[in-house]
């Protein structure tokens, strides 16, 4: 017989909407579904059905037939050998949130009643434990008893040694046990109790397991970053707020301790039979996707729900981005609930997705990647939730048991649904080998520097913790850290500045004496030591260097990530935290002050947020909108400082807003005594409204400075010349020469498209750019990626603090240091997706279509679209949802560039913003 391990857990949602049509024997009145109606139908309890529910067990066959007809599930199976079987539904049990299977084949199930629930739900008062049993032919289980119905808000159930059922409610793990052998629980221990104001049901505690040694795992969601404090039954007290946790404690309670941190909701988890652990993460918010994660000890997996809810933060890190954090295994389908172990992959429901997927894990270094494929597909009421495997699977036919959530809304409705999946061996050879892989060199070093036994020295530790394999650092880091309390700051003064850096992480993580060092490290000239240090202040709240961090703003010469962590780390010490870097008040306050540098005064411009959040009207641009407090008189004001960087800063943001402000950036781009760099940025903030701006754009091509001209002639390659513009430019042509290919440009811009290689091949379009003569021009580059007619690349990227978050942050694309694949995504932007910057499509029953990046899935679709806006859709709305095969990012965008602008715009994304600690030595 194959053991799967720990193969199962629980279930949480932020999904969408679905049903099935067959109807059910009902076993009680109790838990009726609503009918055809959003609203729940009173249904009149009579005394026969509330005796009726207190029955032990029935035979659900005898019972009167419940309305089970108006959620069909439409469930397909996409893979050979896999089945699927309905066991039990509505009115059976509803709202399921855990499953789990004894050895006598029983399954056992949450029925929650209490999760928000509807003033006129008819149910239990009390979330139940139900078991399920004596499954006819085709697979239908034929008994229902209910075994505890005393818990509210309970997330999740698994089997445990010695009779015990093991559940977790919001703010307590505890178990129940039925000592007398009527088949009902009659004893009940608490675990692990968390004391916290919060009272969401589905961000507290959850994701119950076991590891190979007997311990219980469980986790904790972000708690709203209300704090808490988790006590085990010897004492022991673990504390926290924003980042969700993972712990371990013995099967009684005691030893209590957490494995890993920085989870917005961690609600499925498995344990792998060589003892590897694995989570399903919930909910992403503005940060899509959902995540698959390889769960290690020490293990930070960056996020903080403290610092607020919007896509970006200096601190917050989803996918590895910041030091020290660990990156996911693949993104997942939308509001995973449930993670199980198959051979040497997982499977994983998708509640928003309706889905069952299986994820093939292939070692990447310590860790893993995945290529995941679909097995299940069901409708819009098809909801998988929890999984949980038979434990009498075999080599044969191997078993797990879904439940389904069935319809898209929070609140309890009534519905539900457990089914039977079955995988066939002999057919599923997509499964692949069912015995695990060895660990990799990688993986064995790693889990020997977490064992707290590593045998490396401090110089080896150090190089170790900047590995390019995040786990293999990591790790390493876990390791230096049980070391810092040995170091003195004079010594670590004198190391380099990359391994500086990563003191400042061990130092962080092994919470040494804040005094001894946080002043010394604020001093330090390396910007990421500042960096790295003002995370720390920030990540700890420590309010007693507020006034280090005033300092640090006013350092004269901050880059703009050490001022955005420092306004982070100012919102955090003066309770703000939930603010992020978007605290207008201050930013505009720090704006107005004319006592700070200009440089500063800079920086709190870039980061003021400009762009309204609605979305745009159909067919219109957006346009952004100046923040309160700001105008256009004091923007004419900061121009008038003629500080180099605060200039540009108020260009681009008149930029943003080109009808309002086209008449203060047509007088810069006529100026000639004003900057050349000033004038083109203001041209380039004209693009949109080129049309009404050809007579001075034509001025403006014959213009002596070359970076004028040429902006210019970007300008008019948008928009249709009439002959005696054209005659006029070719006119002009002949005195500028080294400006021939942007006058062709202008001029023939079909010809962009002509004459030129294939977009398939990387390699002729690097010679091309090879070729052009002369070095490249960043700044030029700079203004193509933010140009709103050429390029759009800001509409969907953010770059140094400026552009959207629809696809990836772009400040630190040069640090992969790889042109031909960076060419690459520019020429084929949907060969090489990565699946959480994939559009999806809605259609809408009126026939329209939107594209987005999914947000959130539940009774309403929100996605965000191109331009950075959100847009929701009420499911009833939406025909259908398609995955799209083609990125947002246009093909065939170097079809509007010269040869000469694709090598600034490569220059541009080559370049960092700021030198990473690896290249400061």
């Amino acid at each position: 017989m194959i053991s799967e391990g720990s193969t199962r857990i629980c279930c949480l949602w932020w999904g969408g909407a679905v049903g099935y049509k067959k109807p059910l024997p009902a076993a009680c009145e109790h838990s009726r579904p609503p009918a055809l109606k959003r609203e729940i139908i009173m249904k009149p309890l009579s005394l026969c059905m509330l005796l009726f529910a207190s029955v032990l067990a029935t035979s659900l066959e005898a019972a009167d037939k419940g309305p089970a007809d108006e959620r069909p599930p439409q469930v397909k199976t996409l893979q050979p050998g896999v089945t699927l079987s309905l066991v039990a539904e509505q009115p059976q049990l509803a709202t399921p949130t855990g499953v789990d299977v004894d050895e006598q084949g029983r399954i056992w199930v949450v029925a929650t009643h209490t999760h928000f629930r509807p003033d006129d739900y008819v149910g239990p008062e009390h979330d139940e434990i139900l078991v399920f049993s004596d499954l006819n032919q085709a697979g239908r289980a034929q008994k229902r008893q209910v075994f505890y119905n005393a818990t509210d808000a309970t997330m999740d159930l698994e089997l445990g040694p010695d009779g015990w059922v093991y559940l977790a409610e919001r703010d307590r793990i505890l178990r129940i046990k039925d000592t007398n052998g009527d088949g009902k629980a009659d004893v009940e221990e608490n675990i692990a109790v968390l004391e916290s104001e919060a009272d969401y049901p589905h961000n507290g505690l959850e994701g119950l397991a076991w590891d190979n040694a007997g311990k219980l795992i469980f986790a904790i969601g972000e708690n709203f970053a209300k704090e808490w404090t988790l006590t085990g039954t010897d004492g022991t007290k673990i504390t926290g707020a924003g980042k969700g946790g993972i712990f371990r404690c013995t099967a009684d309670g005691k030893q209590l301790k957490r494995i890993a941190e920085g989870f917005w909701n961690p609600f499925g988890i498995c344990v792998r039979k060589d003892g590897e652990i694995f989570a399903a993460e919930n909910d992403p918010g503005e940060r899509p996707p959902c995540r698959v994660l390889h769960i290690v000890e020490g293990g930070d997996y960056g996020y903080e729900r403290g610092y607020g809810s919007e896509a970006h933060h200096p601190f917050v890190a989803w996918n590895g981005e910041l030091r020290g954090t660990l990156p996911m295994i693949h993104p997942s389908g939308e509001a995973p609930c449930g993670i199980a172990p198959l051979g040497r992959g997982l499977l994983v429901p998708s509640w928003g997705d309706h889905s069952v997927d299986f994820y093939p894990l292939t070692p990447k270094g310590a860790s893993y990647t995945s290529k995941p494929m679909t097995i299940v597909k069901g409708g819009r009421y098809f909801r998988p939730s929890c999984i949980a495997a038979d434990p009498k699977n075999n080599q044969k036919v191997m078993t797990w048991y879904l439940c389904d959530w069935v319809d898209g809304r929070y609140q309890a409705h009534g519905y539900g649904r457990v089914w039977k999946l079955e995988i066939d061996l002999g057919k599923a050879d997509w499964v692949g080998p069912l015995e695990l892989e060895p660990p990799t060199k990688e993986a064995k070093l790693a889990a020997d520097l977490r064992s707290g036994h590593a045998t490396q020295s401090l110089k080896e530790l150090l190089k170790l913790a900047q590995n390019e394999d995040p786990f293999v650092a990591r790790a390493a880091l876990v390791a230096m850290s049980h070391k810092a309390s040995e170091w003195t700051p004079t010594e670590v003064m004198k190391w380099s500045p990359a391994e500086r850096v990563q003191a400042v992480l061990a130092l962080k993580l092994a919470q040494a004496e804040p005094k001894t060092w946080i002043p010394v490290l604020l001093k330090d000239k390396n910007a990421d030591v500042q960096f790295e240090t003002i995370r720390w202040i920030s990540d700890a709240g420590l309010k007693a260097f507020l006034p280090d961090v005033e300092k640090v703003l006013a350092q004269s010469d901050l880059d703009y990530q050490r001022f955005e962590a420092a306004i982070a780390a100012w919102n955090t010490l003066n309770g703000k935290a939930l603010d992020g870097v978007r605290n207008p008040e201050m930013l505009l306050a720090r704006v107005k002050d004319k006592q700070s540098a200009p440089q500063i005064r800079a920086y709190a411009l870039r980061m003021l947020p400009t762009q309204s959040r609605s979305a745009p009207k159909e067919g219109k641009q957006v346009v952004t909108q100046f923040p309160k407090g700001l105008t256009l008189e004091m923007l004419e004001e900061l121009l008038a400082v003629n500080d180099e960087l605060l200039s540009l800063e108020a260009v681009r943001t008149l930029a943003g807003n080109p009808i309002a402000s086209q008449k203060i950036l047509a007088q810069l781009a006529a100026d000639p005594k004003q900057d050349a760099v000033l004038r083109a940025e203001a041209i380039a903030g004209l693009a949109p409204l080129a049309e009404q701006q050809a007579g001075l754009l034509l001025k403006l091509a014959g213009d002596p400075k070359r970076v004028v001209r040429e902006e210019t002639l970007r300008g008019l390659r948008s928009i249709q010349l009439t002959d005696k513009q054209k005659a006029k430019l070719k006119e002009i042509a002949d005195e500028f020469p080294d400006s021939k290919d942007a006058f062709q440009a202008a001029l023939h811009p079909g010809a962009l498209k002509t004459d030129r290689p294939a977009l398939t091949e990387t390699g002729a379009w690097l010679k091309a750019i090879d070729a052009v003569g002369g070095p490249a021009d960043v700044e030029s580059g700079r203004r193509l990626f933010h140009h709103a007619r050429l390029t759009n690349c800001a509409h969907c990227h953010r770059h140094s603090g400026r552009g959207n978050v629809v696809g990836p942050d772009l400040s630190s694309l040069g640090d992969r240091q790889d042109r031909a694949w960076l060419l690459r995504s520019i020429l084929e932007p949907s060969r090489e997706m990565a699946p959480e910057y994939q559009p999806r499509t809605i259609v809408l029953t009126d026939g329209r279509t939107f594209t987005g990046i999914r947000l959130r899935s539940y009774v309403k679709e929100t996605i965000r679209d191109a331009h950075g806006q959100n847009k929701t859709f009420d499911r009833d709305d939406v025909e259908a949802i398609v995955e799209s095969p083609v990125s947002f990012m246009p093909q065939g965008l170097v079809h509007a560039l010269t040869d000469r602008e694709l090598r600034d715009l490569i220059a541009f994304l080559e370049s960092n913003s700021r030198p990473q600690a690896q290249k400061t030595d």
